[in-house]
């Protein structure tokens, strides 16, 4: 939502201020928590200020130039991304896919579609400045970003979920709040030895909750949980797989040796007019109306499943299929397609098998 109103800041010496802990937490002086008098509120499809916040105008001029640079832009941005991950043109295209991806439905409350969580496993170690590289561009290209370091004290000691306090009887806000379209990276590249409690096994099972159902519980005590619809893009970074689910796990391979992330960082951050083209390529293919597949391309899909999966029953399952779709679907709107075209299919089955033959070599 866009607001507009009246700032108050008054300060108030709360020394001498008669209140309960209660009326204190419920009311505090607008010093501590400032007001703003609402004037007007706007719904907004998106936050990014390159481009126009109106639903008419981001349907027109903006989306056609977008989409007719599309093909040049995507090419810039994978190179990007491929100077990110060691020059690693898969994992470079996974990134971008996670990039493009959202929440675009629900389907009897079982399934959410369009979510799109990638584990990069065989990551760097910690003092590469590998995480800090991935994650400057990514906090340079995407309206939200936010990274999480994975440490065993941050697990203990974090309150993940939000919690109602009924001494104050206030909802005390929890890390896992998180806006619409929010890009979480988890660094699992700090990650030592370690003992969870039970604080921390809790945070553990929020995250993989969030990551499998985009939902989050908000504690209300007395094991009464009210749950709310989340869309987190979640990135897990480390050196093996994560104990948390994700969509697709990729081992990085290294096609470059001795790089210095510190340059790419300050590549990234001095050149604006690049990192703006992202922002406008990634903004405008996230929420730009995706057509249905035609019933030609559906019975071919049809074809190409059962084909796999009388070849291999045991690996190849209806999750494998939604996952391709998923795929197919964002390599498409990365290519500037509105819908779902064959080479878009035939890509996504050449990336899959790829990735999973890169497992396969690696395990």
């Amino acid at each position: 939502i866009e607001i507009t109103g009246i700032l108050e800041r008054i300060e108030v010496d709360t020394t001498t201020c008669e209140m309960d802990e209660e009326e204190s937490a419920r009311f505090p002086p607008s010093s501590i928590v400032p007001r703003v008098h609402c004037v007007e509120v706007r719904l907004r499809t998106h936050i990014n200020p390159l481009l126009s916040t109106d639903p008419l105008e981001f349907n027109l001029p903006t989306v056609s130039g977008v989409l007719s640079t599309a093909l040049s832009v995507r090419s810039e941005l994978i190179t990007m991304l491929k100077k990110c991950v060691s020059g690693d043109p898969l994992a470079a295209e996974y990134l971008l896919l996670h990039l493009l991806s959202h929440v675009y439905g629900r389907k009897d409350e079982v399934m959410t579609l369009g979510k799109f969580a990638v584990n990069l496993t065989k990551c760097p170690p910690k003092e590469t400045k590998f995480v800090e590289c991935l994650s400057t561009l990514f906090s340079n290209i995407c309206e939200k970003s936010f990274v999480f370091p994975l440490t065993i004290t941050n697990f203990n000691i974090s309150t993940m979920l939000p919690k109602k306090d009924y001494k104050a009887n206030r909802l005390k806000s929890g890390l896992l709040q998180l806006p619409k379209g929010m890009q979480v990276i988890l660094d699992e590249t700090v990650l030592e030895p370690g003992q969870l409690k039970p604080n921390g096994v809790e945070n553990l099972k929020s995250l993989g909750n969030l990551i499998s159902w985009q939902n989050l519980a908000y504690d209300f005590g007395f094991s009464y949980n009210i749950e709310f619809e989340c869309d987190a893009k979640v990135l897990i970074l480390g050196e093996g797989k994560s104990l948390l689910p994700s969509e697709v796990v990729v081992p990085l391979k290294a096609m470059q040796d001795n790089i210095d992330y510190q340059e790419i960082i300050s590549e990234i951050q001095s050149d604006r007019n690049l990192m703006d083209r992202f922002r406008r390529y990634l903004t405008v293919l996230r929420h730009i109306q995706y057509d249905q597949v035609s019933e030609e391309l559906q019975k071919k899909i049809e074809q190409d499943f059962v084909a796999e999966r009388k070849s291999n029953p045991k690996d190849v399952t209806g999750e494998t299929l939604h996952r391709s779709l998923v795929i197919a679907r964002l390599y498409g709107l990365s290519r500037g397609h509105l819908k779902l075209e064959e080479e878009d299919w035939n890509s996504a089955k050449s990336l899959e098998r790829d990735r999973l033959g890169r497992i396969a070599s690696t395990s």
